[in-house]
C-alpha cells in the first residue's frame, strides 16, 4: 500500500517537472515589451512588478492614475505623460 502511493505521488510529482517556460525566457521576452522598462522604474518604487491580468485592460489607466497619486503622495517620482503611456501600454499588453 505505501508502496503504491509512494508510486503515485512520484508520478503526479515527476509529472510536473520540465513543463513551463524557463521563468528566464520569460523575463526576456517581457523586457522586449515596450513599456517594461518604464513599469520597472516607477511600480517598483513601492512595489513589485504587476501581474497585467490582474486587471482587465480596460481597468489600468484608472490603476495607474491611482498608483501615480500615492507617489505623489509619497514623494515619489512620477511618470511623465510619455513614460505613463508606455506603462499602460505595457500592463494592457496580453502576458
Amino acid at each position: 500500500m505505501k508502496v503504491t502511493i509512494l508510486a503515485m505521488f512520484l508520478a503526479v510529482f515527476l509529472s510536473g517537472c520540465g513543463k513551463g517556460e524557463d521563468p528566464r525566457e520569460e523575463l526576456a521576452k517581457r523586457q522586449k515589451i515596450p513599456g517594461y522598462r518604464e513599469a520597472r522604474i516607477f511600480c517598483t518604487q513601492c512595489h513589485k512588478m504587476p501581474d497585467s491580468s490582474r486587471h482587465e485592460p480596460s481597468a489600468w489607466p484608472d490603476v495607474v492614475t491611482r498608483m501615480e497619486g500615492l507617489m505623489q503622495a509619497n514623494r515619489r517620482k512620477v511618470p511623465t505623460a510619455q513614460e505613463r503611456e508606455a506603462i499602460i501600454g505595457y500592463l494592457q499588453s496580453p502576458s
